[in-house]
């Protein structure tokens, strides 16, 4: 039996003829490869497009949250200026009020005890407080006398 000679590296790895290549038919095969071409990129093609939403998710929800919280903090603010505002009138109503004469007398009569020459002034002590109350019981039988006197 004749031997076939064997092709070396060189040639095995050189591109084929045309006359070497089998004839390609248009018929199932090419669909089949067709098909295959689609399936492997849609392999490819959606997790890119999976990719590229999630960052356009996050890109537009950063922005957003960042926008409520200064919404927030704004909110924040000018409540705190409105009532640093209404703190700043009542302190002006204030001083003004102190610029008065009657003022200044009436915070004098009651504050230092001050009076005009002619008047008399008397200071009231605070009401007494309740005594204490003791239960009758035995430990406190005569307790309850002796703090009454």
């Amino acid at each position: 039996m004749a031997r076939l000679p064997r092709r070396s590296r060189a040639e095995s790895s050189a591109p084929r003829k045309r006359s070497d290549a089998p004839a390609k038919s248009s018929g199932p095969k090419h669909a089949k490869a067709q098909r295959s071409l689609l399936a492997r990129s849609t392999w490819i093609v959606a997790p890119v497009i999976l990719v590229i939403l999630t960052v356009a998710v996050v890109a537009f929800l950063a922005p957003t949250r960042t926008l409520l919280d200064q919404r927030r903090t704004a909110a924040t603010a000018e409540q705190r200026l409105a009532e640093l505002d209404q703190a700043n009138a009542d302190a002006q109503a204030q001083a003004d009020a102190l610029k008065t004469d009657a003022e200044i007398e009436r915070i004098a009569r009651e504050q230092y005890g001050y009076a005009k020459a002619g008047e008399e002034v008397y200071h009231l002590l605070p009401e007494a407080r309740d005594p204490v109350r003791v239960p009758d019981a035995w430990p406190f039988e005569g307790l309850g006398s002796s703090l009454a006197r």
